[in-house]
């Protein structure tokens, strides 16, 4: 990688304690910084995908419309299919969606509004049954305390296809998350997960969770 990308997408210096070095999640909490913003844009047309996805990362978090529209073309065209940007370390299944989930949670501590990530948490949750999630979306979705309600419908149709798809453990990820506001949603799927137990015993972490 160009050393100058390598320092556009990594370099990061914590002015309060001095600290610095190379990670792109500490990027996306740095100040905005409209400079290094101007160059990220001009990656996101990179001939490598990865690059670009990268840029988007940090664009998203700092707020950017050109990050937001980058990722629209992104499931639009399903870059996924193409390559793997995020591979999970024991399946090796792409997490990218988690990775974007994040970086949208992030934007709503600089510029973005709640009611304005709704679009994109309906494109991310309508692949929530074919695509592989980690856990960072459950997380996210559990600090977006004003958005998880109005995404109900969508939360539940991707539990749904979860199911359909066999990533059970993957669909009880967001049972916490019903729990919080839908209780009639919650009854439903707590019956079907307590049913799906013995098909994968990681359920239960979240079964356990929603009676905290």
């Amino acid at each position: 990688m160009d050393q100058e990308i390598y320092q556009l997408l990594y370099y990061y210096k914590d002015e309060e304690d001095g600290t610095e070095g190379y990670d792109l999640s500490e990027v996306q909490l740095l100040d905005i910084d409209k400079e290094r913003a101007e160059k990220l844009i001009k990656l996101l047309d990179n001939e490598n995908l990865f690059i670009a996805y990268q840029s988007m990362l940090i664009l998203i978090a700092w707020g950017y419309n050109e990050g937001f529209s980058k990722f629209d073309q992104f499931i639009l065209e399903r870059w996924d299919i193409k390559e793997k940007f995020s591979p999970n370390r024991i399946n090796g299944e792409d997490n990218v969606y988690d990775e974007f989930s994040y970086a949208f949670l992030i934007s709503t501590y600089n510029t973005i509004s709640q009611a304005q990530l709704f679009p994109y948490f309906v494109k991310i949750l309508d692949l929530y049954g074919i695509s592989f999630f980690e856990s960072k979306l459950k997380s996210v979705l559990l600090k977006l305390e004003i958005l998880s309600p109005l995404l109900s419908d969508t939360i539940e149709k991707g539990m749904i296809s979860a199911i359909d798809n066999k990533r059970y453990y993957q669909a009880s990820q967001l049972l916490p998350v019903v729990s919080k506001y839908n209780r009639l949603l919650l009854n439903k799927f707590e019956k079907i997960f307590k049913d799906l137990e013995d098909t994968d015993k990681r359920i239960k972490f979240n079964l356990d969770e929603v009676k905290q």
